[in-house]
């Protein structure tokens, strides 16, 4: 999800990349503020808070790290920064049609990937109670739940901002 955030505030700012690059401002900012601000912090908690279900139950968190949450935290916002400078050279390269098709790829794998493994989203359980079958609790049953709504609200939010935003630059670039 995070590499569509970024392709797509690329495409979005295309008038101002092929312009002015991938650090122009503010568009390279507000990518920036999206990623470190909202992307990060999210991350932080699931894997700090909800560490079973943050690994949607395939690795034992208990076996990993705690120091491991801040190279993840830091990923999660390099995807996005890193699919919008990559976005951004294809766009200047005139590539925009490329990046459709493998935006669109990006959103099927990510749906096949929501609906395979529907069952393991919508259960909140520790990794031991997951892989035994025998614990576990629809995830609106507990506050992980509310969590993930939040968070994705966070998400979306932060994310037509920043889009709109972008728009809007993308327009002032356009009249110049």
């Amino acid at each position: 999800m995070n590499l569509l955030f970024g392709i797509g505030f690329a495409l979005i700012a295309r008038d101002r990349l092929k312009a002015d690059g991938p650090f122009a401002s503010p568009a390279f900012p507000l990518v920036a503020l999206h990623a470190g601000v909202v992307v990060s912090p999210i991350a932080l908690y699931f894997y700090a808070v909800h560490p079973a279900w943050s690994w949607m139950y395939f690795v034992d968190p208990e076996k990993i790290s705690g120091v491991a949450v801040l190279p993840l935290m830091v990923g999660h916002a390099g995807l996005v920064i890193g699919a919008w400078y990559v976005s951004a050279v294809l766009i200047r390269k005139g590539l925009q049609g490329a990046l459709l098709y493998v935006s669109g790829a990006l959103a099927l794998t990510l749906l096949i990937l929501i609906v395979a493994c529907i069952r393991r989203l919508g259960t909140a359980a520790d990794y031991l109670g997951f892989t035994d079958g025998k614990s576990g609790v629809p995830l609106f049953a507990v506050r992980l739940g509310w969590a993930f709504v939040v968070s994705l609200l966070a998400l979306f939010g932060s994310a037509v901002y920043v889009a709109i935003e972008l728009g809007r630059d993308s327009r002032r670039v356009q009249t110049l």
